[in-house]
């Protein structure tokens, strides 16, 4: 039997102001997401992101963390983000009631169970920030590490969006699905 790995040192930070977001900074961000590009990960993202774009991120990000729309939940290793879950409140009218999650580890970091803890940590929160009517996260088609994970946690697919991502030449379904508890 193998031995389970030993978890790195890391911290994790709750994101709630813009000033927080923007202390991190842009260049930690980028250096966060342009791993995952060049991994070709299932993100609605296919080239690296520049610093510019990086900043306008940061700066529509901060505006929705100081609306109190938004909250981030950072993963710190080695001194760097290394995971980030975000936690959306559904903006459109009659949809506010709602909150959706989006989730990143990076791949060093995979393995460890901080996926878990962070989105563990982010349901936590958005039932007490938001006492929200439904929880929601989606995967594409064939990220099987994510859907295994959200099952695990407590959320069921409850749709499937045909063709929704294209994913470097290929269409994928999007698999929409609510958190049941656990």
């Amino acid at each position: 039997m193998q031995a389970k790995k030993r978890a790195p040192k890391h911290v994790i930070r709750i994101v709630s102001s813009g000033a927080g977001l923007r202390k991190i900074g842009a260049r930690a961000l980028m250096d966060f997401i342009n791993p995952f590009i060049e991994e070709r990960a299932y993100l609605p993202l296919r080239k690296k992101v520049t610093l510019a774009e990086e900043k306008k991120y940061v700066a529509e990000s901060a505006r929705a963390l100081d609306s109190g729309k938004l909250l981030n939940i950072f993963l710190f290793a080695d001194g760097k983000v290394s995971g980030k879950c975000d936690i959306r409140k559904a903006a459109a009218q009659g949809d506010e009631g709602n909150v959706s999650f989006g989730l990143a580890v990076s791949k060093k970091f995979r393995g460890f169970g901080f996926g878990e803890l962070l989105l563990r940590k982010s349901i936590a929160l958005a039932k007490k920030k938001f006492k929200p009517h439904k929880m929601w996260i989606d995967h594409a088609d064939g990220n099987k590490v994510a859907a295994r994970l959200y099952r695990k946690v407590g959320f069921v697919q409850v749709a499937r969006l045909k063709e929704y991502h294209l994913h470097y030449g290929k269409w994928r379904d999007k698999i929409m699905m609510e958190y049941r508890g656990k």
